[in-house]
Formats: structure tokens, sequence, C-alpha cells
């Protein structure tokens, strides 16, 4: 019986095999096997080795994904979280009065220390929906995320690093449709 690391590679290298990323992952220097192999390493580096379970979702449902000006995969980013995280933290600030950018600050720092997201992966400017449409389904894998560093390329002790706590749910998806991709909602100023 196949574990679910060997599931995801399977199923990575079945896309990354499509002639069109053959010939983007050569000019890149690689192979459709390296890069499956590179991509279960991503996977289980956020969720912190622990195998993730494989679900199918059933539309409606709401899908978010953060991005920054640096994060270019909008539409091909496979890492998104349940949008309930997203409209239960909007709830909870509703409550306190803020100004408009300390607020969304808030909701992305928050935001930033559930998902474990270092801030030289993703400075978080904005919030995108992958939207599943009613009777429409869509498989992904399921995990806690693990913790990880503030910063990513700093010791825990310099300049203020620590380890941000993680342990929300979340997806990944090696496929999706994009036109179910569009943004949500602007987290910057």
């Amino acid at each position: 019986m196949a574990t679910t690391w060997q599931d995801i590679e399977t199923e990575c290298l079945q896309l990354l095999s499509l002639p069109h990323n053959v010939v983007a992952l050569k000019r890149q220097g690689e192979t459709p096997q390296s890069a499956a192999k590179k991509k279960v390493d991503e996977v289980k580096s956020g969720l912190g080795g622990v195998p993730p379970r494989r679900q199918e979702f059933y539309g409606p449902k709401v899908f978010l994904r953060l991005v920054g000006p640096t994060t270019r995969r909008i539409y091909s980013g496979e890492w998104w979280f349940d949008g309930d995280i997203f409209s239960g933290l909007e709830v909870a600030f509703s409550r306190v009065y803020f100004a408009s950018p300390d607020k969304k600050r808030a909701i992305r720092d928050m935001l930033r220390e559930l998902l474990a997201i270092s801030t030289e992966w993703n400075a978080i400017t904005e919030v995108w929906s992958l939207e599943l449409p009613p009777g429409e389904e869509l498989a992904g894998y399921v995990g806690t995320g693990a913790a990880q560093k503030l910063f990513a390329d700093l010791p825990l002790s310099a300049k203020g690093n620590r380890m941000l706590v993680g342990q929300a749910e979340q997806v990944f998806f090696p496929v999706k449709n994009p036109l179910w991709v569009k943004q949500y909602s602007k987290l910057a100023h």
C-alpha cells in the first residue's frame, strides 16, 4: 500500500510530466522526477513531516491564499486554507476599534502566526480565493501547518526572530481550476 507521500509524489510527477512542464523544467536544469521529489519535501516541511490526509472537497466551498508582491504564483499556488479562518478573524477583530490599516495589519499578523508564513516567503499584502462552485469537487491533501521561523534566514536568537505557531489546517492542492481563483481582499494600506 502506498503512503500519502508516495501518492503526492506520483500525482506531482504526472503533472510535471506534461509536455509544457517538461520543457519548463528542462530550462531550469530539472527533471519531472527531481521536481516531484522537491515538491514532496516542501509539503513535508510545511506540515512538519506529518503525513497529510487526502480529502475530497465539494462545492460550494471557499479556500484562501495569502500573497505578496513577490508571490507570483497566485493561480498556480498550491497552499490554501479554509476561508472560515479569515472570516473568524474578521469577526473577532470587528469587536475592537481599529483604524482600517491597523485592523488589516492585525489580521495579517494573526494569519502569519496561524499559518506560519515566514517574512521572506511572503509579505502578505492580498488574499486570493479559490471558490469551488456548487456541484464541483476538488481533491487536496490536508494537514496541520508546522511551526516556522518568523525570519527564515536568521537564527532564532537574532534580531527578534522567533517561531511562528502554525497549527492552522492547510490544504495542498496539486492541481485546481485557475478560473475558480480571484482576488478576495487587500491586507496592505
